[in-house]
């Protein structure tokens, strides 16, 4: 299976339309989306619209907690159906395919507010890959969050920033996926294991 992989899109709409209609070239089976669909609202109801049709599925950042997680109905009256619909649809956790998708840290609990807005710095700063490791049994776990790319191992931290594909084969992998905000996407191959970083632009 091919999965197309996003996060952080903090609508920007127009980078989020070229990665899909770019996906869709590439003809992969599924979207993923790793969190962060909300900035500021301005943009949402298209960022919505876009990611539906897509038939993205996904799960919550921190910054969209307060619309996925039992939202107050007083406090989102002004939120369209449509926003709620999709934003209703994202999950803390996600596995697919025998990868397992998260914000933040497997290790982190999403279903926590000040879990989801942790941070000690990306992995090859706080440099503890135990408990990353030790909080699931997947293979391959992809995160979001740090605007960034990195491929962690148990042992270390790899010299990679997503300037080439890779292959996550042989072992276990931690990966955080670079954001769309900023024009990075990307594609995994589950029975390859390769890893192919993207850029709209």
């Amino acid at each position: 299976m091919k999965l197309g992989l996003i996060t952080d899109i903090h609508e920007h709409v127009v980078t989020l339309r070229r990665a899909l209609e770019h996906l869709a070239e590439l003809k992969v089976d599924k979207i993923v989306m790793i969190g962060d669909v909300v900035e500021m609202g301005r943009r949402l109801e298209g960022t919505c619209q876009l990611l539906a049709e897509a038939l993205v599925i996904g799960v919550w950042g921190n910054h969209d907690f307060g619309l996925c997680s039992q939202p107050e109905t007083s406090i989102f009256s002004h939120i369209s159906p449509r926003v709620r619909a999709y934003m209703g649809t994202l999950q803390p956790r996600l596995v697919v395919e025998e990868c397992h998708f998260s914000h933040v840290e497997p290790w982190l609990d999403p279903t926590k507010l000040e879990d989801l807005w942790h941070f000690e710095g990306k992995p090859s700063e706080h440099g503890d890959f135990t408990r990353i490791f030790a909080a699931t049994p997947h293979r391959l776990m992809f995160a979001g969050h740090y605007h960034a790319w990195q491929v962690v191992t148990p042992e270390r931290v790899l010299d990679w920033q997503g300037e080439t594909p890779i292959t996550l084969a042989p072992g276990r992998y931690f990966v955080v996926v670079g954001a769309l905000c900023e024009g990075d996407y990307g594609v995994l191959d589950t029975e390859t294991s390769l890893l192919t970083p993207l850029r709209s632009g």
